[in-house]
């Protein structure tokens, strides 16, 4: 498989789309660049001009803050995790060009007939600088866009909720199926998971009906193994939701992908993702006051120790490089770096020292991250689901672990973490508590309530004159055709559950507030 296949220009067919179907054009084989870098640029300004991520400047970033109580937004996290994949995508090149690939990969004592092996995978890179760089911009910017409201707590909601009311479905009772008949059970128990890349490629491409090309879905195709009722309810083993198994099916056949396999631009993003929001978490707590950046620094030196071994030298020893620097670097001396650097500015808030952190750890994390796309490009380009970049690197792989287990240990000292989370669980089940009597109603009367011809109650009358209308139009193109491997029942329920999915994602958390406490009050009324 050429690399240059993983990047045609092909994109859904507009009027086909209309109609709520996803055939692909498979004759449509274009390898030209210009074509690809122009259809790649019309993805990014219809991204960047999508509701979605205007809706991204209104979520905090996670954390378990709400929104009133953070300056820090998921917008902002999105912009840093573009600024982490543009620099490392530009490395590449960097690299390539100057001819310091080979020389890159022989310090870490590759063997020659490996350095041969990689040679021609490194050649089809070429040319592509342009279009790789603006699939990896786009792709950080969407990795957010299906995140629900109040961050991981509201994804525990959702998947909690569901798990526990599945049976009381219409489709399930009143619809005729019985939840012994293990494929439909199967098919509904997917609703019981949540996955952001996934609700990401719905938001995108069914919900606002964007037509991305498919490199640019691609890259939105995440690592997670399939879920186990995956296998009980058809062939589909994707990395995307069921309702998208047309729009992945295809797109995998067209860029040559396996079910299993991924997109080259996936491992970068994924790269970015990490680097970004490891260290916006620590900026965060920092500036929640739980800890003063000298004391992060020690508390950081000493995780690192541990995962080391208790390892004496482990902090002196030079395992880490930038590139077009030929001294490596210790992590201790990276971070005393900045430390001195920050106490020498004598600045009064964390955002100088954080710049300066970001200087010494982001360089070096972006450093490796390119130097393993590199050194594992035989792999990426055959889509390998378990390559991880900055897991190459053994010393690039503890010092992420260290990150990622400070900010997760200093995240819950504050007090008012826990009750954070807990009202924005409530918050959560709330509006999902206000939308069961709509899900266990008989499909005619659901679509009646959808009409808003009849509603046998002000909550569910309240809840339907809530919901988007690219909600709804999605649900009625989704049941609108048979679904393979669903019978009428199955579909019908499967889809009214995703519509609550998508209700529920299209919230920011001041909105899904307000809308909980405006169907209580018509609960109240009602009783």
């Amino acid at each position: 498989m050429h690399l240059h296949q993983r990047f045609l220009s092909c994109r859904p067919q507009p009027e086909d789309q209309r109609l709520g179907g996803w055939p692909y054009d498979a004759q449509e084989v274009d390898l030209s660049l210009p074509l690809l870098e122009r259809r790649l640029d019309k993805d990014r300004s219809r991204v960047i001009h999508s509701a979605s991520v205007r809706r991204l400047q209104l979520l905090p970033q996670q954390g378990g803050i709400l929104a009133q109580d953070s300056d820090r937004r998921l917008l902002s996290l999105a912009l840093e995790r573009q600024q982490v994949g543009r620099r490392i995508v530009h490395l590449i090149y960097r690299k390539l060009h100057g001819n310091l690939a080979k020389h890159e990969l022989a310090r870490h004592e590759l063997a020659e007939k490996e350095l041969t092996e990689q040679e021609p995978a490194r050649h089809e890179l070429t040319g592509l600088d342009t279009a790789l760089g603006c699939l990896v911009d786009v792709g950080c910017l969407l990795c957010d866009v299906g995140r629900p409201p109040f961050g991981q707590a509201g994804e525990l909601a959702v998947c909690g909720w569901f798990d526990s009311h599945l049976p009381e479905f219409g489709g399930m009772t009143a619809g005729g199926l019985s939840v012994d008949k293990k494929e439909g059970h199967a098919v509904l128990a997917e609703l019981c998971r949540f996955d952001a890349r996934a609700q990401a490629l719905r938001s995108i491409v069914t919900l606002e009906g964007i037509s991305l090309t498919h490199a640019q879905s691609a890259t939105l195709l995440g690592r997670h193994e399939p879920w186990p009722e995956q296998a009980l309810s058809g062939p589909f083993t994707g990395n995307s939701y069921r309702s998208e198994a047309a729009i992945e099916t295809a797109m995998r056949g067209a860029l040559g992908l396996t079910h299993r396999s991924r997109h080259p631009a996936a491992y970068l993003v994924d790269a970015a993702d990490a680097i970004a929001q490891t260290l916006a978490r620590l900026e965060a707590i920092v500036e929640r006051g739980l800890i003063d950046p000298a004391g992060l620094m020690t508390q950081l030196k000493d995780t690192f120790q541990r995962r080391q071994g208790q390892r004496p030298t482990a902090l002196n020893e030079r395992c880490f490089c930038r590139h077009g620097v030929v001294r490596r670097w210790s992590l201790g001396g990276m971070l005393d770096w900045a430390l001195a650097r920050y106490q020498r500015d004598r600045s009064e808030g964390p955002g100088q020292f954080f710049h300066y952190l970001r200087l010494a750890l982001g360089r070096i994390l972006v450093n490796h991250g390119a130097d393993a796309f590199l050194q594992r490009l035989a792999e990426v380009r055959e889509g390998a689901p378990r390559v991880n970049l900055l897991a190459v690197d053994p010393g690039c792989r503890i010092l992420m672990e260290s990150l990622e287990d400070l900010a997760t240990r200093l995240e819950y000292l504050d007090p008012d973490r826990e009750r954070q989370e807990l009202d924005g669980f409530r918050t959560i089940c709330g509006l999902l508590d206000a939308a069961l009597p709509a899900l266990r109603l008989p499909m005619q009367e659901f679509h009646q309530l959808l009409d808003r011809q009849e509603a046998s109650s002000p909550v569910l009358g309240a809840w339907a004159a809530g919901l988007p209308a690219g909600v709804v139009r999605a649900y009625r193109q989704a049941i609108s055709a048979p679904a393979e491997g669903m019978s009428g029942a199955v579909q019908e329920t499967y889809y009214r559950g995703r519509l609550v999915h998508d209700w529920i994602c299209s919230h920011t958390e001041t909105s899904a507030l307000e809308e909980n406490m405006r169907l209580r009050v018509s609960g109240r009324q009602q009783s």
